[in-house]
């Protein structure tokens, strides 16, 4: 069993990886989308602003309709907005884990509307902790398809770019 900490922790690196391939978004690019109906660069860090802590305090909160007004706010962040958006994220998680004790993490029960219900943690796990990699990896994957120069995996894996050779 992982503590909460273990798992705060990886989520926080996933910020900073983001983060990191934030700064690799060129002006000028971040209303490309690799084809009709997907996100835009700009859309998909917008929606990723708040996908790290956004389930996670709906489901400890019992307030499902927050989700909206995120979506909202984060709507109006520009690509200059999202490295301090990303910064507000990892303090909003460093708040709801210090702020609900690790009993919650395996005794509370929680569920989305139409869901059957699952403890804390799991939901946990099953959510926002995957959340984060799967859209860093999409970021990531729009850059490489962009053609951004010296991107690697030390970029996606470390959040850090490679040393010179």
């Amino acid at each position: 069993m992982i503590d909460k900490q273990t798992i705060l922790d990886s989520m926080l690196k996933e910020i900073a990886c983001i983060k990191h391939l934030a700064s690799k978004v060129r002006p000028g690019t971040e209303n490309w989308r690799p084809t009709p109906g997907q996100r835009s660069v700009l859309e998909l860090l917008r929606y990723i602003s708040f996908a790290g802590y956004g389930s996670i305090q709906s489901a400890v909160t019992g307030d499902w309709e927050g989700g909206k007004a995120r979506a909202e706010a984060a709507a109006k962040l520009s690509l200059t907005d999202i490295p301090g958006a990303l910064d507000a994220q990892a303090r909003e998680l460093k708040r709801l884990f210090a702020e609900t004790p690790s009993g919650d993490f395996l005794g509370k029960q929680v569920a989305r509307p139409g869901t059957e219900p699952t403890s804390l943690g799991r939901f946990i796990l099953d959510s926002s902790f995957k959340y984060l990699p799967a859209y860093k990896m999409q970021l990531f994957q729009y850059l490489k398809l962009q053609g951004v120069p010296n991107l690697n995996t030390m970029n996606l894996w470390r959040g850090q770019d490679a040393p010179p050779r």
